[in-house]
């Protein structure tokens, strides 16, 4: 499927508001006030990217926290277990990383040692940034441990900051570094300001060859070099007449 970023956006909000401006091909940090139309515009260039590929499979759009949708309301795990747990775990569609690791089974010895080195990578990452709670995880054959104090723990038990973070380095590495889009819609909602600071160098750590768009309100997620980024609602909103 053909890709092309995203260059020129143009659309309204709520049929009350042009939103018009040119997007950085690596990097883009919407921020506004409340009720500024951050979702919605992030919604449009859903959209957009969309209509850009045609599938799906080449977008990663993680909502905020709080709007994660049930996979399963017969579960108790709640929202954002359960999309982690897929996205770990599924088996029939993929992506996940118990999927991803499968297809190494048919990969040539090449790609094997190439697929194995990122699912290091990947570990290395998160242990990174779980070492001050004294957890890191383990990802070998169809097993995936979280270990705290040398004891295996359920996923639920990590913190909604931890099991945020580790869902949306999870789908990012997915992309196994092809060309995509990546939306997140405030994703310093729970996490730690040392995490939010860290969080963007390593999604382009992670997949360099992907557009991100971001929307927040936190200046934690913009503060290591990212400033030249942003791109402020107030300025790139104007009422239809």
């Amino acid at each position: 499927m053909s890709y092309s970023k995203i260059k020129d956006i143009t659309t309204n909000l709520w049929g009350k508001y042009n939103v018009s401006f040119t997007a950085n091909a690596d990097v883009n940090i919407i921020v506004g006030i409340n009720g500024s139309g951050k979702t919605t515009l992030l919604n449009e260039i859903y959209k957009l990217a969309l209509k850009n590929l045609g599938d799906k499979k080449q977008i990663v759009f993680v909502p905020s926290i709080d709007n994660i949708a049930m996979r399963d309301k017969r579960k108790v795990a709640n929202a954002l277990t359960q999309d982690l747990e897929f996205y770990m775990f599924d088996m029939k569609t993929g992506p996940s990383m118990m999927y991803y690791r499968m297809s190494m089974i048919d990969a040539t010895l090449e790609k094997q040692t190439e697929m194995k080195a990122r699912i290091e990578g990947f570990c290395s990452i998160i242990n990174s940034l779980f070492k001050d709670t004294g957890k890191h995880i383990e990802i070998e054959g169809n097993k995936f441990n979280v270990v705290s104090k040398e004891q295996i723990i359920p996923i639920d038990a990590l913190s909604s900051g931890e099991k945020q973070m580790l869902l949306i380095l999870l789908r990012v590495f997915l992309m196994d570094g092809q060309e995509a889009f990546v939306l997140l819609d405030e994703p310093e909602n729970s996490l730690d300001i040392s995490w939010q600071y860290e969080l963007i160098n390593i999604l382009v750590k992670l997949n360099p060859n992907a557009q991100y768009f971001i929307t927040t309100h936190s200046p934690s997620i913009f503060g290591d070099g990212w400033g030249d980024r942003i791109i402020y609602m107030e300025d790139v909103t104007t009422p239809i007449e």
